[in-house]
This record gives structure tokens, sequence and C-alpha cells, in this order.
């Protein structure tokens, strides 16, 4: 293979070209149900009788993942055209915000359609930032103890950068600063340690590209959790998960002259680029790594679910609508579906998607706004979740409206609902950021009575006044058992408290 970087560099799409947005997207969706008219599901809803946008609008409903869970658990046991033409290539197993696991099936075709997006994508962002050379760290989570088949031998879970094809993930595994057979590493402590060994090695390090801004803190809060270990290994080595590590004293000074300034410049000095999410309940946490790694410029990821891609950063961090991978319909705040030529400005919007990978008219929980066009393609900012919610009392809090809320909070912040000695509001948040948190609580309070429920709750005294829980590590806390049903790299932190999940958790070592 040629120069890696320059093989990711020709992926660039050059000088964008204005699209018919409405034909394109029609395109797409026509030749996605012509494709699976004889599957099970196409034959129930008459696929092969449908030839425009509003005649699918009528014979398809929108749904919820529960709506397709008989057709997946038939695809799970490798029943053949069920919701896609022949079996699915894979499943990916998500978490979500709201909710337990869900499988999510890959066909053929969704796969290229994630690649249709990445791609250029990828192209894009290392001709806009000069990338041409030094190493990549691209997030490699542990490998999971969850089932890796399905009953009908179908694999789940596909390797980090499968959705990037053969030339592209090549060229990726050759510039990766740590070694593929890291991610194989199943005990979390071992594989972070293992991690933080080889990206202390890499002065090199040009490009970070993970999910969740949290996963790359958690790395940097471990270099001084976990120093002993790190300065043993690039001292004199040693025999970890089955590998034999060389010492790096050259690594080992760095890390010295880095634990007496904790100035992450000394460690990576040559850093140009972090992609990670920025947007919704992550903008705190990202704002964080900005302050972690001052030597590097910030691109937001786009809105990339594992069930579909819905946006992606142009050269300039824009979110375009990623119009040639899946067809998008947004359901407004009255329950009025549209298409994406007819949004509204600076409106809000939950995400509709029909993907290749078997989910028609899926209702994703994303909700974007509407930001004006760019090359004809919608400029669409995720704002969080809208099946995310906490409800003690008839207030009706939704993750999006909270993530406005905690805007400009500092640190790691997060609302949960508590329901002892009654029924109130706390914000979790470490012991050190405690106080500054306490300092922004009226405030916060304020912009909580925005919602009138809330507002009325408290009025009447159903609700307690809002306090504030000082806990000793609640991102560790929330990512570990997030990470129960999830890749560690993906766990997205949200600004309120799933009711999945239980404030106990928090509360036991509250100080």
């Amino acid at each position: 293979m040629s120069d890696p970087w320059r093989t990711l560099r020709n992926l660039q799409t050059g000088k964008a070209a204005a699209i018919d947005l409405a034909r394109r997207q029609t395109d797409w969706l026509l030749a996605c149900l012509q494709r699976n008219a004889q599957t099970l599901f196409g034959r129930r809803h008459g696929f092969d009788h449908i030839d425009s946008i509003q005649a699918y609008q009528d014979q398809v409903p929108l749904s919820d993942y529960a709506a397709f869970t008989p057709y997946i658990e038939m695809c799970a046991e490798g029943e053949q055209d069920i919701l896609f033409e022949g079996i699915p290539r894979a499943f990916e197993q998500t978490g979500g915000s709201s909710g337990g696991g869900k499988l999510i099936a890959y066909s053929a075709a969704s796969l290229a359609d994630f690649g249709k997006a990445l791609l250029p994508w990828l192209g894009d962002l290392v001709a806009a930032h000069e990338l041409t050379r030094g190493s990549v760290y691209l997030s490699t989570s542990p490998a999971t103890r969850q089932p890796t088949m399905t009953e009908g031998g179908i694999p789940i879970g596909l390797p980090d950068g499968a959705y990037l094809g053969p030339v592209a993930g090549q060229a990726l595994q050759r510039l990766s600063a740590v070694p593929v057979w890291v991610s194989e590493i199943t005990d979390v402590e071992t594989w972070q340690l293992v991690t933080l060994y080889w990206l202390l090695r890499r002065q090199d390090l040009a490009l970070i590209s993970v999910w969740s801004p949290s996963f790359f803190l958690q790395l940097l809060q471990a270099l001084s959790q976990r120093q002993a270990e790190l300065e043993s290994l690039l001292n004199n080595g040693g025999a970890i998960a089955e590998r034999k590590l060389p010492a790096d004293h050259n690594a080992l000074d760095r890390f010295a002259c880095y634990r007496r300034n904790r100035d992450s410049r000394l460690l990576w000095p040559e850093l140009k680029l972090v992609s990670c999410w920025m947007d919704g309940s992550s903008r705190s946490l990202g704002e964080q790594l900005e302050k972690a790694l001052p030597q590097a410029r910030f691109q937001a990821k786009g809105l990339l679910a594992t069930e579909g891609i819905t946006t992606v950063p142009d050269p300039t961090g824009q979110p375009l609508l990623a119009a040639e991978s899946a067809f998008h319909e947004f359901l407004d705040c009255q329950g009025q579906v549209c298409c994406a030529w007819e949004l509204e400005h600076r409106q809000d919007y939950e995400v509709v998607l029909t993907t290749a990978g078997g989910l028609y008219r899926y209702r994703t929980g994303d909700l974007v706004r509407y930001q004006g066009l760019s090359a004809d393609l919608p400029i669409l900012s995720f704002i969080g979740r809208n099946d995310l919610g906490s409800d003690l009392v008839g207030e009706k809090l939704t993750e999006a409206f909270v993530a406005q809320c905690l805007e400009g909070i500092p640190g790691f912040r997060m609302l949960a609902a508590a329901s002892t000695p009654r029924a109130h509001y706390t914000v979790i948040t470490p012991g050190d950021n405690a106080q500054r948190v306490v300092s922004r609580l009226a405030e916060l309070e304020a912009r909580l009575h925005a919602n009138p429920q809330y507002a009325y709750a408290r009025k009447l005294g159903q609700l307690g006044a809002l306090t504030v829980t000082a806990h000793p590590d609640p991102l560790r806390t929330y990512t570990t058992q997030a990470a129960r049903q999830q890749r560690l790299g993906d766990v997205k932190v949200p600004a309120l408290l799933p009711p999945t999940m239980q404030i106990d958790l928090f509360l036991e070592n509250a100080s």
C-alpha cells in the first residue's frame, strides 16, 4: 500500500455540488423498497405497489424498535428475506440511553450506505486538517463478554472501523497508535493499562477519533491513577495480556515531564485533531477534553447511530444530512411528518429513519434543530434525545430540555430524579466540582422553571428544591454500568440519568 495518509486523503469528495435533494431521497427510497419487495416485511406492507413517498407514508406506519423485534428475532435465527433480501451480514448491539440492549441488523446494502457517508467524511477530514504524517488513535473498546453469535450463527459485533471498508480500514490499521490485538482484551483494567502504554509511546500521535469525549477523558484520568504501573511498564517492559511489551525510556521521560506539568503537549506535541461528540449532553465533556488537549483542533462528529446515519460533518465541520445513506423524515413537536426539503428554520424535529438494514419509518428518538442549508443539504444540529425523560409527579422533563438547562454549568453534571426524603431532582457532580455547581443552582432552577409542569409541581410543593450530590467519580460509575450493555467507546453520557439506571449507585458513595 502507498502512503496511508494519501490513501485516506484520496477519499475526499472535492468541491460540493448542488443537488436535487427531493429527487435523491425519493430515488434512494424507491430503490430500497423495490430491492426488498419480496421480503416478509415488504409483502406485508405492499412494497411492490409503492411508487411515491406519499404512498410509502400511507402504507407503512411510524414505528419504534418493539415493532421490529419479531422480524429481527427471525433474522437472528438465520431466516432469509425477512426485513431485507438475504440474511444479515452481522448484528450490532446497542444499549442506547433509554432502555436495554437492542440488536440491529446489517445487510450488505446498509454497510455500503455507511461507507458512502463515512469515507468522504474521512477523506475531507484528512485533507482539511492537513494530516500527512504521524499516528492515529481510533477508539478501540475492550472485547465484549456478551454472546458473539446469534442462534442462527450470525456474528454479533463488528470490529472498530468495519464500516469503512477494506481500503480505509487497512490504511487506518497501518496508522494506528495502538495495535489491533489490544481490542481483543476482555478485562477492562488490563485493556486500559495496555492502551495507555501504547499511547504514551506515540509521540507522533496526530489524530484521535472517539465517540464520546468521556472515553478519552477517562484514559487521561487513568494516567495519574495508574502512574506506578505505567512507569514500571515503560521502564522495564513486561508480559501483559499474553504479549511482551518492550521498555521505552524516551516515553518514560516524557511521562515524567507530563506528571510534573499536567500538560498533554509534552506527551503528544503533534496532535492536530480530535473528532468526538460535541453536541447535546456531550457538550460539557467535550469542552473538558478541549481544555485537556489544547494543542488540537476539535471537530464534532455527526449524528451517527448504530441504526443509521443522519448527518456527517462537511470540511468546515457543519453537520449535513447524509442524503445517500438513508431516507430521512422528521417529526415536529405537533406530530406532523415532513421530508428533508420541508424543514423550517430553527425548528426542532425527531429523526425518522428508513435504512437498507431493515428499519422502515423508525423513530430514532434523536432530536435535531434545522439550521439552514449548505450546498442544498440541511444543516442539522443534534440537541438531545426525545425518548429519554423523567416524570416523578407530572413534570415530564426531557433529556433535550435538561441538556439546554445545563449549558454553561461547568464540569461533569447530570440531573437525576430522587425520591427521598421527598421527590426532587439532584445534580450529580464530582466532589471537586460541587461548589461551582452549588453557586449556579438558583440559575439552573430558574431554567427548569421554563417547563411549566416543573414550575407548577414546585409551586404546589410536589417537588422539593434542587440539590447537589457530590460523588467521587460519577463519570466512571455511569460508564461502567452503561458498558454492560454496549461497547465502552459507544457510551454517551446523557444530561438526565436514564430511568433504567438507579440513582442509588451515586448516592452510596456521595459525600
